[in-house]
């Protein structure tokens, strides 16, 4: 089994949230589609108000909460979770849509796998909050694109 502190989760989680911008900022660059270009950016200002707001959370979070261990399940850690996106400029923006909101639901599953295995009341509502709002998010992009689209 491999154990992770609670700290190293919100972390890692963080720097998932860095990462996609930074490669959201990217592609966006390398793109000449309009709709991918404007879907791009939007995302990568999205993903820096995520990684922003997990710092904040973290720090309003106590110590014997981010200091606390948990195991996950043989040959699966935190980075498993947290694989890489598999996108390129040259998708068109449903695509793009589609392999983001894969993203997001892996950053689901990773919340629900710390709720499940979380012992504390407090590390269950923790990661019970950051899935309700990432699974917002995630309800909310969608509409948001669903209103890209009519354009």
């Amino acid at each position: 089994m491999s154990q992770e502190r609670i700290m190293d989760v919100i972390d890692q989680a963080r720097d998932f949230h860095t990462r996609l911008a930074e490669y959201y900022g990217t592609l966006s660059a390398e793109t000449d589609k309009v709709r991918v270009k404007i879907l791009l950016d939007y995302l990568g200002e999205a993903e820096q108000r995520h990684e922003e707001a997990l710092e904040v959370y973290e720090k309003q979070v106590s110590h014997d909460v981010t200091d606390t261990w948990l195991q996950f399940p043989p040959n699966i850690g935190v980075e498993d979770y947290l694989a890489p996106a598999e996108l390129t400029h040259e998708m068109d923006a449903e695509a793009v849509l589609r392999e983001v909101l894969r993203l997001d639901e892996r950053l689901s599953e990773l919340y629900r796998e710390v709720v499940k295995r979380a012992h504390s009341k407090r590390i269950k509502e923790v990661f019970t909050n950051l899935l309700e709002t990432n699974e917002k998010e995630m309800r909310n992009l969608a509409r948001d694109f669903g209103h890209m689209h009519d354009w």
